[in-house]
């Protein structure tokens, strides 16, 4: 790496700084933006940004989750650091610095246990993780961060050849129907899918802690440009019976979430959707990439594998642990067991009670 680190900037960037930092980078995600760090997990939000001569050379933001009275919590990086600039050479180095930084003002200052989530990506994550191992990190597999990616990059003919047989079968199907389907980001778009989306909670009673994505669509849609949102949204006979929130972050397109009616699915609404997406994506944000999240239930992880296809990836992803401070190993590990057992639940609701439109992790 030409020249050292001169300035971390920790937990004093302002957001829309943050954001103009963030977007200069080809490797960002929601996840770390101010949007998601505004207390809405019962977290603390906390931030570093690593510069030389000025100009940000890799950032991270951080969940913090902190005992009353001990001190001592857990520091959780999601889908980050980010370290590779736009139309710059990636340098690992510039990630085993950010890294290195974390552990120094996580572990070593602030004696927390750190969880590093590398950010999902076929051709980088490897490369992430070989560093993370190298310098001590523990991994840790959990099919919880696993990927599944289409290959955004083929042509529609490629596409349809790479499509699982019955997934092209309902494509066909719902392509007879002649849903008129309009892609955008006007507020109309925006109130349009989060009342389908919400009528669909209410049918389907679904209930997902954390951030209320739908919510914070208006903040993404302001964005800089290379991360925000858009709405693919199909209509029936003049009404709005299905949708889905993408965007392209940095150089990956990401599924975010989809919401439908009844009467969408019965139109296979829900295929016609992602094929127009995928083909808006050819056309205007030359990614290689769609990540449509992780499995899901039985029945979404049929759907995505179908997309995905013969010539998409579907992508295991580890977490890595390092924690030097006895104290926060227990600490963290009553946290583990906590959601471990909250998981399990989850687990055994969704398996009572299967659905579909849920939003990827």
């Amino acid at each position: 790496m030409q020249g050292a680190i001169s300035e971390r900037q920790i937990d004093c960037v302002p957001d829309d700084g943050w954001h103009a930092a963030m977007g200069a980078f080809a490797d960002v995600h929601y996840e770390q933006t101010a949007i998601y760090g505004s207390g809405q997990r019962g977290e603390r939000s906390s931030h570093i940004l690593l510069r030389r001569e000025s100009v940000p050379v890799a950032g991270a933001r951080i969940g913090l989750y902190l005992v009353p009275y001990l001190g001592r919590g857990m520091a959780l990086v999601r889908f980050a650091p980010f370290w590779r600039p736009f139309d710059v050479a990636p340098d690992p180095e510039h990630y085993r610095t950010a890294v290195g930084a974390l552990v120094d003002e996580y572990c070593r200052r602030r004696k927390l246990y750190l969880v590093l989530r590398p950010r999902p990506h076929p051709d980088f994550y490897p490369i992430e993780a070989k560093i993370l191992t190298e310098m001590g990190l523990a991994g840790s597999a959990s099919s919880m961060l696993d990927r599944y990616f289409v290959d955004a990059s083929l042509d529609e003919a490629e596409q349809q050849k790479s499509l699982d047989q019955r997934w092209r079968y309902n494509l066909r199907k719902g392509l007879a129907h002649g849903l008129d389907v309009r892609i955008g980001d006007a507020p109309a778009d925006i109130k349009t899918f989060q009342d389908i989306y919400a009528e669909m909670v209410r049918r389907k009673n679904l209930n997902y802690p954390g951030v209320d994505l739908p919510a914070s669509i208006p903040d993404l849609m302001e964005l800089p440009e290379r991360m925000k949102m858009r709405i693919a949204l199909a209509h029936h006979e003049g009404r709005p019976i299905g949708g889905i929130a993408f965007s392209v972050v940095g150089d990956l397109a990401y599924y975010v979430f989809g919401a439908t009616s009844d009467e969408a699915t019965a139109l296979n609404a829900g295929y016609v959707l992602q094929w127009h997406v995928m083909r808006w994506l050819r056309e205007h944000a030359k990614v290689r990439w769609y990540e449509l999240g992780g499995p899901g239930d039985p029945g979404i992880r049929q759907f995505k594998k179908g997309l995905a296809g013969k010539r998409g990836v579907l992508l295991a992803v580890r977490e890595f642990h390092y924690c030097p401070d006895v104290t926060a190993r227990v600490v963290v590990g009553g946290l583990f067991a906590l959601r471990d057992a909250r998981n399990r639940i989850q687990r055994w609701q969704r398996e009572r009670r299967p659905s579909e439109g849920r939003r990827s992790n």
